[in-house]
């Protein structure tokens, strides 16, 4: 019995269904494995040594400096203390400039972890250390110069990696490292400018939690108290985020390996009953059976997880590949949990998808040797059960969330009908028209395995548009997005620009023939209550609807071009504000509300008399909240514009600098092009998973295929005895393929533009334009796929004609 077995498993493992069990059962643990691979030693670089990923005990940070006291009470208290403030400015090289984010250290920073400086030294005063981006961009070598606001500093060298950078694909400005000595001496920062001030501690324990029962009373709004092991971090979130997206991605890929093995199961089970019979008629017993179909299962199951395991650890490698400069810190080894996650994945579908099949042959009467339609009758219901269930169980255990869980099963259980049904509709269509015989024997054996031709067209459907849907939200994001601008667009801001530099800038844009927009001054607040009822004042907290969360304030006499009044009236007279429509209906605000605003430290109330509609596309100043004069003019303010240059006259960019040291220059063409190379990274990531789940669509396509393909032998001998010659067979079988992978590819353009449609005005706010390519060439792909998954699905000449020939 155990040499049967094995040579039965040698048999089906290169040719019959078991082999596609294997595949997918491959296929199903590499999709787990390489996302739980990720997630896993992302979340290992922030837990597994926390204070080192924080580079501090305990971090104080906020967007406005604490107070000195509560400093010198903390050494008081025997903690040690380091200083760092962050800020975006413009460095300039020569003719080169580029924006940086630029980090000011004291002496003592770091605590914990590694500043990564080459060559290795430290952060003195006079120097700058630059990243390996920033050195490329201004084209600068260690001992070479440049100017940051007033000042002249030394590079020292390259900015390898700070400790607590953290992950964020979305720092677009390269990074800079200079002493805070040397800060003030820039004269880049001023009141009213944008500073992200963070302080470390270090200290034992019972100090630590001493200092933070006498601090947090104190603290302000936007000033948050962290340690290590807080999850409920921007970076945290940023990664749940990141980690649950891919997962959902992932889990498509598995739940159609799981189609696409509880398909081969069902099929050897259905086949294997004769053998089984027979076995039963020369006395196998029933302990014997299932011993020897366990080893088969336990060999089906070793294979599989083993083949997973590989090519999942090689994926994970390649998608950590595709991320690239968006891993902003290095990661630590994985620990074991992926890999028992995965053979957990691996035992747990092996076992669920069994059962039935299993039971089937365990049941087959010794009478089926002489009998073919003696068999044991398990209700579909039993299987269907069985495997919905199964299969949300392990979707929530993966996706940790059991709405996101039985969502995703019901629509990608609705998507493959709607896309099997549009199918099927085209191919009824199809049949009203005339064609050649082989055309017409196609279309009709197509139509008679109804259910096999909803499953396989809407795998292959759901494959094309998956990846298509992808390809054209990036496309939209970037792409698409700027394509739409109109070609005067702004496109450098200034920022941080003092009272005083305002009319000397204007004279200096007009001799440059350069129309800006208008100037704004720009005060920075917080909304603290509403009708005296207080929002929450914690700027990370996705509580509240985003209340509490620092802005851009402004005041003028005159209705920014772009806004449109929805309710009120722009009078602004004084002590009122208007309040842009959106953050009016996500807080709750009317008109005659009254709004409280906290401007470091000081309390100012305005009423709200108008809502406006704002133009958030036009890449000119918008603000959320625009005041009365009176409310805000006594206040430090910087000034911000906006305007486009020409590519020819970007020798503008220096001399501004050069005149105006102090003031930002921000290059909106350099920031999209970063951005578009950080959804380039992502997207390439994610292409990794989309080419699992094309792969286990064509699985899915290659067990329907392998199921049927006794019963095409069987219609082909009958066409074959009627007359029909090899030359009409073979071109039947062609029409077939080439008609499935048409209307599965027209199938998924309709179903890309239909969720495209919604998808861009409702979520992405932009208007929808139709994309002619995806109707040419996903028929085209999806005639392609087809034709190859036949030939690898052994729906071949040599196959099906070689044993008809007997007939001619």
């Amino acid at each position: 019995m155990r040499s049967l077995g094995l040579g039965l498993i040698w048999r089906e493992a290169g040719r019959g269904p078991l082999r596609l069990f294997i595949l997918a059962l491959a296929l199903s643990v590499a999709s787990m494995l390489s996302v739980t691979l990720v997630a896993d030693r992302l979340d290992q670089a922030l837990k597994v040594s926390g204070r080192d990923y924080i580079a501090a005990d305990r971090i104080l940070s906020g967007s406005r400096a604490a107070d000195p006291a509560w400093l010198i009470e903390a050494e008081r208290r025997g903690l040690a203390v380091s200083r760092t403030q962050s800020f975006q400015s413009v460095l300039f090289a020569g003719d080169e400039l580029q924006l940086a984010s630029v980090r000011a250290v004291d002496d003592a920073f770091p605590f914990y972890g590694e500043l990564a400086l080459a060559p290795a030294g430290r952060v003195r005063p006079g120097t700058i250390w630059l990243s390996a981006r920033l050195l490329a961009l201004l084209q600068l070598t260690p001992g070479d110069r440049l100017e940051l606001g007033n000042t002249e500093l030394e590079v020292a060298g390259e900015l390898v990696r700070e400790p607590d950078e953290g992950f964020s694909p979305m720092l677009l400005a390269p990074r800079a490292m200079i002493h805070l000595d040397d800060l003030a001496a820039t004269g880049v920062l001023m009141e009213g400018s944008r500073v992200r001030y963070r302080y470390l501690f270090k200290g034992g324990e019972a100090q630590l939690r001493a200092y933070a029962d006498w601090l947090r009373p104190r603290l302000q709004a936007g000033q948050q108290w962290r340690g290590p092991n807080d999850a409920d971090t921007p970076v945290a979130r940023s990664l749940t985020r990141a980690e649950q997206f891919f997962r959902l991605a992932s889990l498509t890929g598995v739940l159609l390996g799981i189609l696409a093995m509880a398909i081969a199961l069902g099929y050897f089970s259905r086949r294997e009953q004769d053998r089984i019979a027979l076995l039963k008629t020369l006395g196998a017993g029933r302990r014997q059976l299932i011993g020897w179909l366990s080893r088969l299962l336990l060999t089906l199951l070793l294979l599989g997880a083993v083949l997973g395991g590989l090519v999942g650890y090689g994926l994970h490698k390649l998608i950590l590949l595709s991320l690239g400069e968006a891993l902003a810190m290095p990661l630590p080894p994985p620990s074991l949990t992926p890999f028992a996650v995965a053979a957990g994945l691996a035992v747990l579908t092996t076992l669920m998808l069994s059962v039935v099949p299993m039971g089937r042959l365990l049941g087959v009467p010794p009478l089926r040797v002489l009998r073919s339609e003696a068999e044991i009758r398990i209700s579909p219901w039993w299987s269907a059960g069985i495997l919905l269930t199964g299969t949300f169980v392990l979707s929530w255990l993966f996706a940790g969330d059991a709405g996101l869980a039985m969502g995703l099963l019901l629509g990608l259980t609705a998507l493959m009908s709607l896309l099997g049904g549009l199918c099927w509709l085209m191919l009824a269509l199809a049949r009203r028209r005339r064609g050649s015989i082989g055309f017409r024997l196609a279309l009709g054996r197509l139509q008679r395995a109804r259910l096999t031709t909803l499953v396989q067209f809407g795998g292959v459907a759901l494959a094309l548009f998956l990846g298509t849907l992808l390809w054209v939200v990036r496309g939209e994001l970037t792409d698409g997005f700027l394509a739409r601008l109109p070609p005067d667009t702004p496109n450098r801001f200034l920022i941080n620009i003092a009272a005083h530099e305002l009319d000397p800038l204007r004279q200096r844009l007009g001799l440059a023939g350069l129309d800006s927009s208008q100037f704004y001054p720009v005060v920075r607040g917080r909304l603290s209550a509403i009708n005296d009822r207080q929002t929450v004042t914690d700027v990370d907290s996705n509580r509240g609807g985003g209340m509490g969360r620092e802005l851009n304030l402004t005041y003028s006499k005159q209705l920014p071009q772009g806004n449109r009044i929805l309710l009120g009236d722009w009078t602004l007279q004084p002590g009122s504000v208007s309040v842009e429509s959106g953050l009016a209906e996500r807080l709750g605000i009317g008109l005659g509300d009254r709004l409280t605003l906290d401007l470091a430290g000081q309390s100012v109330s305005a009423e709200v008399r108008s809502l406006r509609e704002v133009d958030w596309d036009s890449m000119k100043p918008n603000f959320y909240l625009i005041f009365s004069p009176d409310v805000l003019e006594d206040y430090p303010a910087t000034w911000l514009a906006s305007f486009y240059l020409p590519p020819e006259q970007k020798a503008v960019d220096v001399s501004l600098i050069r005149a105006f040291p102090t003031v930002t220059l921000l290059d909106v063409d350099a920031l999209l092009a970063q951005l578009r190379q950080v959804l380039a990274q992502v997207s390439q990531a994610l292409l990794v998973l989309m080419a699992l789940v094309t792969g286990a669509s064509l699985l899915v396509l290659l067990a329907q295929m392998e199921t049927t393909l006794e019963s095409r032998r069987r219609e082909l001998v009958l066409l074959r005895t009627l007359g029909a010659g090899e030359r009409l067979i073979v071109a039947s079988l062609r029409w077939e393929w080439l008609a499935a992978g048409l209307v599965s590819g027209l199938a998924a353009a309709l179903a890309v533009e239909l969720c495209v449609a919604v998808l861009l005005p409702w979520w992405l706010g932009l208007p929808w334009q139709p994309h002619p390519q995806i109707w040419l060439g996903l028929p085209l792909l999806g005639a392609a796929l087809l034709l190859f998954t036949g030939r690898a699905g052994g729906i071949t000449r040599a196959t099906l004609m070689g044993p008809l020939r007997q007939w001619g």
